[in-house]
């Protein structure tokens, strides 16, 4: 999606907007989509597992998944949303084929585990919150790509990124990931 909304606005604004407006419209789906499976595993979770149990789970996929990112070994799909559909589908459908891809949140890259964690945590904590929270988490990472699409870090990512800033976001969620996790611990021996 790098590069495409901003040079598409400024072509053509109408097909930029509607771009944008199937994005958002995607996303949407896709979390509603992907709050399916979340919210099934989550009530065997739920039915199966006493909280203490999830709980623990929580904490230490928090510490596996923050030191996976302080390592820069961030668990992520080695793939982007395919570059092709944009010589072959109209800007409204582009937006909205790319928004459910991206809003799926598990078919592409990933920057760091912040979203993993957070499945994980509705899976096992409230299962029952899957459709708001997973149609929240893909609309703020689409929004979050068309934005970055539309500024000028997408020269980085044209360009031959600097990776100084994708160590340094998982060198952040990852130091976050283990004070939530140490936090929880403390939480529960307190």
């Amino acid at each position: 999606m790098a590069g495409v909304a901003g040079p598409l606005l400024q072509r053509n604004r109408l097909g930029g907007t509607r771009f944008l407006i199937g994005i958002a419209v995607g996303g949407v789906g896709a979390g509603l989509v992907l709050a399916v499976p979340v919210f099934l595993i989550g009530q065997l979770a739920d039915h199966f597992l006493p909280h203490p149990i999830r709980l623990a789970l929580l904490i230490a996929v928090a510490v596996v998944l923050g030191f996976a990112d302080l390592s820069g070994r961030t668990p992520h799909t080695w793939r982007q949303v395919p570059q092709r559909l944009v010589r072959t589908l109209p800007p409204g459908a582009l937006g909205i084929t790319w928004g459910f891809d991206l809003g799926l949140l598990v078919t592409t890259q990933k920057t760091s585990s912040l979203l993993w964690l957070s499945i994980i945590a509705i899976t096992l904590l409230d299962p029952h919150a899957s459709p708001e929270a997973l149609v929240a988490l893909s609309l703020i990472a689409t929004i979050g790509i068309v934005l970055l699409s539309m500024s000028k870090w997408i020269a980085m990512v044209e360009g031959g990124m600097d990776w100084t800033w994708v160590r340094n976001t998982r060198t952040v969620t990852g130091v976050t990931m283990l004070a939530v996790a140490l936090g929880a611990v403390l939480m529960i021996i307190a």
